[in-house]
């Protein structure tokens, strides 16, 4: 793992970068689920919080206060009866991989909100450092480490979150390959490219390219002529798309609306 740091003052793009790497770089998938929500909530204030300061952040129905002392393994999800039989079923292999994690660092099984924020101490991803008063705040290390960085994850989960790295990663060239599906307004349903030629596109190298139109072509709605993993730089191919999979399966943004809200269309599915 490269050495990361704890800054004390934190810009609009490390804030930026950080909750993407939270909310897409893997933690999304960490049990328990406070793991996610203590690592947004611990930029969200401007400044360093204490550990009770961060509490508010997860807090739930049962816990409207945030209390540390409260169960980390409560979700405050109301689920129906299928939902909560799923999420019964699951649970004992989640505390099983949680205390799995804390055994690494000599802790024991997380069972409280305040365990689960010990854990990050521990793990580095969060340091406890006094400020001038002596009391103790944390400060989020930058930049934010992914999961397997920092957890002796399972092999099968190793491999979801190396998923996870790469769509991260190249999801930005993804969206400026679709972009060219859309131009003014319109709807393509093919292109005829060449890796070079999405690599200028992107403003990329030809790596970059190939690694987004793969990041495409796994989620179903786009296809291509060639082997795209194989295929020379220089290759013509023709990509296609399947606006009806695309809709049913992606989010859609739509700008701003009139309250400064950023308008959504939600997948069919």
């Amino acid at each position: 793992m490269a050495e990361t740091a704890s800054p004390t003052d934190w810009s609009d793009e490390m804030r930026e970068e950080h909750l993407r790497r939270t909310a897409r770089g893997g933690w999304s998938r960490i049990r328990p689920q406070v793991t996610m929500m203590l690592l947004i909530g611990a930029i969200m204030e401007g400044a360093p919080l204490t550990r009770e300061e961060l509490g508010p952040f997860v807090a739930t129905h049962d816990n409207p206060d945030g209390a540390l002392t409260h169960s980390c393994w409560d979700t405050g999800d109301e689920f129906d009866e299928e939902e909560a039989a799923e999420a019964a079923e699951a649970l004992p292999g989640q505390v099983t991989d949680a205390t799995r994690y804390a055994a690494q660092y000599g802790l024991p099984p997380l069972e409280t909100i305040d365990d689960v924020i010990t854990l990050l101490v521990a793990a580095k991803v969060l340091h406890e450092i006094p400020d001038s008063t002596g009391r103790l705040r944390l400060h989020p290390t930058h930049p934010l480490p992914f999961p397997s960085d920092v957890l002796p994850l399972s092999d099968e989960e190793e491999q979801v979150q190396r998923e996870l790295r790469m769509s991260l990663i190249y999801s930005d060239d993804s969206f400026e390959i679709i972009g060219m599906f859309e131009p003014e307004g319109r709807r393509l349903e093919e292109i005829t490219t060449s890796l070079q030629r999405l690599a200028r596109a992107i403003d990329g190298d030809p790596h970059d390219a190939r690694q987004a139109v793969l990041l495409l072509l796994g989620e179903g709605d786009f296809t291509a002529t060639e082997d795209v993993a194989a295929i020379p730089l220089h290759k013509v191919f023709r990509l296609r798309c399947d606006w009806q999979k695309f809709d049913q399966s992606r989010i859609a943004l739509r700008g701003v609306n009139d309250d400064g809200q950023i308008a959504v269309t939600l997948p069919e599915d």
